[in-house]
């Protein structure tokens, strides 16, 4: 089943929430970098999400959250 962009919306918004929690020290830039809302640019900087589908934003969130729960320090 697809998720609409709304669904997908909202799960990310979950996903932040969750990861608030997991790690409240950290700031609002650097939970979007950490867990994978915001990407590396080929020249440098950060890519502008503008163009990224909310679910491949949601799929790459979820990636990074699994590869995140294998390091020690990670609370959730």
């Amino acid at each position: 089943m697809s998720l609409s962009h709304q669904e997908a919306n909202l799960a990310i918004l979950e996903r932040l929430l969750e990861a608030v929690e997991a790690e409240p020290d950290q700031r609002f830039g650097q939970l979007l970098w950490n867990f994978g809302v915001l990407m590396p640019a080929e020249e440098g900087g950060i890519k502008d999400p503008y163009e990224d589908e909310s679910i491949a934003i949601l799929h790459r969130m979820e990636k990074r959250i699994q590869e995140l729960k294998k390091w020690p320090h990670y609370k959730k």
